[in-house]
């Protein structure tokens, strides 16, 4: 069934430009590129929470500083789980070395754009792409108007649906991402609540000091 799903996908959606719309997508969730967003995203908030600070007059520090420690934690808390996505992705693939479909089915059986010689081959389960957009989506959602979050659902499903179009994923890798990613981000608030207090504020508080 995984099979046969995978290939009726696989055929439906290499037509015309949808193939290279969707690898367009799919390159957005790349783990690595996730980083370089995260890093520019760090930045941003630093120059704006700067340029901020100095507009604020010695009697509404203490307010700012609460306005702080709130992106603060959110920076943390993101970046946080986007560490703990990574190490465990890479142990699961690494530990688990399922055959993506490129290398496990006859050529002429599936169709792709990529270049399958630059892929590992031994990566399949699970999939990291579908796991990270779900992850994004989860920290995006309580920011996004009601009328978006269809489409941030949306986005989720085309991620997926990518993953099987360029023959980089089965089904089931990309389903079981599902579960795998809520654990992962249930221990992370799980851990940032337990050194919330303990650890992340003071470094924050620290972090203002010296600003």
């Amino acid at each position: 069934m995984n099979k046969q799903i995978f290939l009726l996908i696989n055929n439906l959606t290499n037509i015309s430009i949808v193939p290279k719309l969707l690898q367009i997508l799919s390159n957005i969730f790349f783990i690595g590129n996730f980083a370089i967003g995260y890093i520019i995203i760090c930045i941003y908030f630093y120059i704006k929470l700067k340029q901020q600070q100095k507009q604020q007059s010695p009697n509404q520090q203490k307010e700012f500083q609460q306005y702080f420690l709130k992106i603060y934690h959110n920076i943390v808390l993101v970046g946080n789980c986007y560490a703990l996505f990574g190490i465990s992705y890479t142990i699961l693939k690494f530990s688990i070395n399922f055959k993506r479909p490129f290398c496990s089915l006859p050529e002429a059986e599936f169709i792709t754009i990529i270049d399958i010689t630059t892929q590992r081959c031994l990566s399949s389960f699970p999939s990291a792409h579908t796991g990270l957009s779900i992850m994004v989506m989860y920290f995006l959602w309580p920011y996004l108007k009601p009328i978006f979050k269809p489409f941030a659902i949306l986005i989720i499903i085309l991620v997926s649906i990518s993953r099987i179009t360029l023959a980089m994923h089965y089904p089931a890798d990309i389903l079981y991402s599902i579960p795998i990613v809520a654990v992962i981000i249930t221990i992370n608030n799980h851990l940032f609540n337990l050194f919330k207090d303990k650890i992340i504020t003071p470094v924050g508080n620290f972090i203002f000091s010296k600003f």
